[in-house]
């Protein structure tokens, strides 16, 4: 009888260390078998000081901090020599999303107008609305990435151009055909503004796009340094003329 008592207790025991995670680590583990978490459908809790900081449940997870003494949180990397191309943190949609879901959003109390989103459609949102809802009258914002609400301000800005024809020194071409100042002045009376320059009106509905307006803004300088050229050329053979007229006089 004491044999038989002696092997239970020595079973119940192994049973109980098996089903135990021991604080000084443990070995031969199997993760299918051997985690911590739950089997039911109740979320897991973790908690310091009695005070709850961590919930995992639902396939999502809260963090709640609560600290006038640091950061809340912090994900320090001591990596040394890192591979290229690896990152700190990685944040992976695997399945391509249809609607317009994002994969990082930091805001304030008002959470639907966040104050930095990277959405899963590659484009990065500041300062607009969790529903996009202030992009739905934008006609081609497919075109681009980043949306910054109430403007950007940085210190330089380069535009790159794919090739040499983006550029507007074809102005200066001898198959260029300037167009003549009267033309451009008929032009000017009837619309308001120079020929190829959007209206006033056009500006406040489809914006500027700065690397054409840059470009455009360059070919009229083109255009009136040759006009300003033929004038010249034209004034210097007046007083050509005009001297030579007082020449004759004498």
């Amino acid at each position: 009888m004491k044999k038989i008592f002696l092997l239970t207790f020595l079973s119940c025991m192994a049973f109980n260390k098996a089903q135990s995670w021991s604080l000084t680590g443990n070995s031969a583990t199997d993760p299918a078998t051997n985690f911590i978490g739950t089997t039911d459908n109740k979320d897991l809790v973790f908690k310091t000081n009695n005070a709850e900081r961590l919930r995992i449940g639902d396939g999502r997870m809260f963090f709640k901090t609560n600290t006038v003494d640091g950061d809340g949180i912090d994900i320090i990397d001591e990596t040394q020599n890192r591979n290229s191309g690896t990152d700190v943190v990685w944040i992976k949609s695997v399945h391509p999303q249809a609607n317009d879901v994002g994969l990082l959003s930091i805001s304030t109390a008002n959470w639907q107008y966040p104050i930095f989103s990277a959405r899963e459609n590659g484009k990065i949102l500041m300062g607009v609305n969790a529903y996009n809802s202030s992009l739905a009258s934008c006609s081609d914002c497919n075109s681009y990435r980043l949306f910054v609400k109430d403007g950007i301000k940085t210190e330089k800005i380069k535009v790159e151009f794919a090739n040499v024809h983006g550029w507007a020194d074809y102005v200066f071409s001898d198959s260029y055909k300037l167009l003549p100042l009267n033309e451009v002045k008929k032009f000017i009376t009837l619309n308001k503004h120079l020929p190829e320059v959007p209206s006033a009106e056009e500006v406040v509905k489809n914006g500027v796009e700065l690397k054409e307006m840059n470009v455009l803004l360059l070919k009229k300088i083109e255009e009136l340094t040759l006009h300003l050229i033929d004038l010249n050329e034209k004034v210097e053979k007046q007083n050509e003329k005009i001297q030579q007229l007082e020449k004759n006089k004498l």
